[in-house]
């Protein structure tokens, strides 16, 4: 009994009201707590801190409600949200008050509660209900805490949890943070809650203050914060590990929690080109070799470096794999265009050059290039040896046929010989 009347409950108004039902003008609500009107029971007003008493394990609370449009009696209702976890004895929750002076009703619980509470947050909500000078019905509902303290233990250990940080960081640049929290407790309220963050290399501050102030975190909700930083030009591009710390008040006690979590720096891809070293013409059949010097300004590596050029006429496509270039680090993209011996003419087409950070990130940029094919130039050689071909080319039917006539007397003139021949011979023959 002693210890019960050493509690103190303190019953909490929410800010805002859940909309009227009835016959009350839109956007106003039927009923209201006057937080500035002191009663038969209350030593100040609800403005000024009033609090309910626990006294012989009967729990009270007063209400000034202040309505413009009820008429007769009210009734209110206390209802726990959660009534597995409900601080009060089984019995009948609602009561009726009388208009008191004009426009104040007087709502008084006397409520009988467990002997063994121990300290804890209970959501409720006050349901008022009554009726304008018509009769129309009107109701508003109120969304309450009634809150034991002043036991030796409490219902349960005050905890937060971070269930997710993201983040988007680049060298130079401001940011934001984003951090998840979450009220894992079924009857403990985290209020006052208070976020600072710590990065040990120096490189991430807070943009804005070192604490965040959050506020209240109700029972079994969570809360997305962001949390504004600047990131250092001298920051190292990998990750940071940052020491978050949270201090809040849970059953008028404060507490602290610290947990390490990652956080990746990254920076816009800097890889910058020298020029397109290339002749500006060749001949024909010649081959043209283009030369593009890449250089990696930035302070992480530029990945899957690939060049590739494109020009109708000479070449659809053609790519070379340039492949990783660390920070500071300038390597060259080299390819050669070998134009057909009959292409002649001036001829444009592009390079591109595409690469990703260490992340995946995608980057590329694009030049023109411009390439002029000129016919080979002939020497004095080149044309005598020319002109020798083409009257080779005219002489040579007439020379075949002169050669088979040549040819064919030769033979006659051989048949002809030896007949001569034979003929001698037989006359000599015929001598003897």
């Amino acid at each position: 009994m002693k210890r019960i009347n050493k509690w103190i409950a303190v019953l909490m108004t929410a800010l805002f009201l859940i909309p009227v039902c009835g016959a009350q003008a839109e956007g106003t609500e039927a009923f209201a707590i006057d937080d500035t009107a002191v009663m038969r029971g209350m030593d100040r007003s609800w403005y000024q801190g009033y609090m309910p008493d626990v006294s012989r394990n009967r729990w009270n609370l007063m209400i000034p409600v202040r309505s413009e449009s009820a008429a007769g009696a009210i009734t209110a209702e206390l209802a726990v949200n959660d009534t597995k976890k409900s601080p009060f004895k089984p019995q009948v929750m609602t009561v009726q008050a009388n208009e008191e002076t004009k426009g104040l009703w007087g709502v008084r619980f006397a409520l009988s509660v467990f002997p063994d509470q121990k300290n804890a947050d209970y959501p409720c909500t006050i349901r008022l209900t009554g009726k304008d000078k018509d009769g129309n019905p009107l109701s508003t509902e109120i969304p309450y805490i009634v809150k034991f303290r002043g036991a030796k233990e409490s219902i349960e250990k005050a905890a937060i949890a971070v269930t997710e940080v993201q983040s988007e960081l680049h060298v130079g640049e401001e940011g934001v943070i984003r951090v998840t929290l979450a009220n894992p407790c079924s009857a403990t309220i985290i209020e006052n809650l208070e976020l600072k963050m710590n990065d040990a290399a120096g490189h991430i501050l807070p943009r804005k203050g070192e604490t965040l102030k959050i506020g209240t975190l109700p029972i079994g909700e969570s809360v997305t914060v962001e949390y504004p930083v600047t990131v250092l030009e001298k920051a190292n591009v990998a990750p940071h590990v940052l020491k978050m710390d949270l201090n809040w008040t849970a059953l008028d006690q404060d507490a602290t929690y610290t947990v390490n979590n990652t956080v990746s720096i990254s920076q816009e891809i800097r890889l910058e080109q020298g020029g397109i070293r290339m002749a500006s013409s060749v001949v024909a059949g010649d081959s043209a070799t283009l030369t593009l010097p890449l250089m990696n300004m930035g302070k992480a590596d530029v990945v899957n470096v690939l060049a590739t050029v494109s020009m109708p006429g000479i070449t659809d496509r053609q790519s070379v794999l340039v492949g990783t270039i660390q920070p500071g680090e300038t390597k060259q993209a080299q390819l050669i265009l070998s134009p057909a011996k009959d292409t002649v003419g001036d001829f444009s087409g592009t390079i591109t050059v595409e690469c990703t950070d260490q992340d995946g990130n995608p980057a590329s940029f694009e030049l023109p290039v411009n390439l002029k094919v000129e016919k080979p130039v002939k020497t004095e050689t080149d044309k005598a040896d020319s002109g020798k071909n083409e009257k080779k080319e005219q002489t040579s039917p007439l020379t075949l046929a002169l050669a088979g006539a040549c040819g064919l007397l030769l033979i006659l003139l051989i048949l002809q010989g030896a007949i001569l021949r034979r003929k001698i011979h037989r006359l000599e023959e015929d001598k003897l």
